[in-house]
């Protein structure tokens, strides 16, 4: 079974991936679905006058409000799924969820633009992709696509 991490900031570009993905366990194929959303550490004095609790449940609620649309969309589809709420740099922490959990393939969500426009304005899908290790798969879909068109790397 594939075993597969689905990044999502909340974006429509994200709830393309998850489109994706209903689509391809519809199409058969059978997939070990993982969500995961990462939240923005504090810094400076957020951390030093807000007990650590408090902040963790700030990002708890965050990441289940950003998660939220996908989960809905995942029931929907009868499909079940884990979900992932992490700190850290999001490129970062998508390489090394996908690494710990064992992943087979990364699936995320993209605006599609060109090299040029990436190097411009960066792009968390081409950082992670860059940080991925070798062995893991990783699709990106196009958002605002009825049918989602995939870029593949493996």
């Amino acid at each position: 079974m594939l075993k597969a991490l689905v990044p999502i900031d909340g974006s429509e570009q994200a709830l393309s991936a998850v489109k994706h993905v209903i689509q391809r366990v519809h199409d058969r194929e059978a997939i070990d679905i993982h969500l995961l959303n990462v939240q923005a550490p504090f810094h400076g004095d957020v951390t030093a006058f807000v007990a650590r609790s408090d902040i963790a449940s700030y990002h708890r609620e965050k990441g289940e409000e950003s998660l939220a649309p996908a989960c809905a969309l995942l029931d929907a589809a009868g499909l079940r799924y884990a979900k992932h709420i992490l700190v850290g740099h999001p490129a970062k922490v998508i390489a090394q969820c996908a690494k710990e959990l064992g992943c087979n393939e990364v699936i995320m969500g993209t605006h599609g633009y060109g090299a040029i426009t990436q190097l411009l304005l960066g792009s968390v899908s081409h950082e992670a992709i860059h940080q991925m290790d070798p062995h893991i798969a990783v699709t990106l879909v196009k958002g605002g696509y009825a049918e989602p068109a995939t870029e593949h790397r493996s």
